[in-house]
């Protein structure tokens, strides 16, 4: 039976940008860890969040939770097309996953003609 291996991804808020007078945030940044097998890819993000304190449903500073802050991840996405919520980032994030598997920054071994058994007279 062949096993099916999911990706799961976890959202970490890092902060937001807010106006202190009004409490309106502007910016989330947040990290998207990607999770394959025990091994995990972490991709740094920022979501930009326009609006006003005078917007119908607004949110004070203090009032706002986790689930919120998630919710303008979605609704306003990666700032150039806002239907891409989470999922772009997910998406993007799977992606920059695969591509670091499939070309490792660095690698420990020996060229060919070096025998790890050498013994070098110093």
């Amino acid at each position: 039976m062949e096993k099916i291996i999911k990706m799961e991804h976890k959202l970490n808020i890092k902060h937001t940008t807010r106006n202190v007078a009004t409490g309106l945030i502007s910016n989330i940044r947040f990290d998207l860890v990607s999770i394959l097998d025990g091994h995990a890819y972490t991709g740094k993000y920022e979501c930009n969040t326009p609006g006003s304190a005078d917007d119908s449903g607004f949110i004070t500073y203090d009032s706002l939770s986790s689930a919120d802050l998630l919710g303008f991840i979605n609704k306003y996405g990666d700032g150039s097309d806002p239907t891409n919520g989470i999922d772009a980032y997910k998406t993007l994030n799977s992606a920059s996953f695969a591509d670091d598997v499939r070309t490792p920054i660095t690698q420990q071994d020996l060229p060919p003609s070096v025998d790890v058994s050498d013994v070098i007279d110093i």
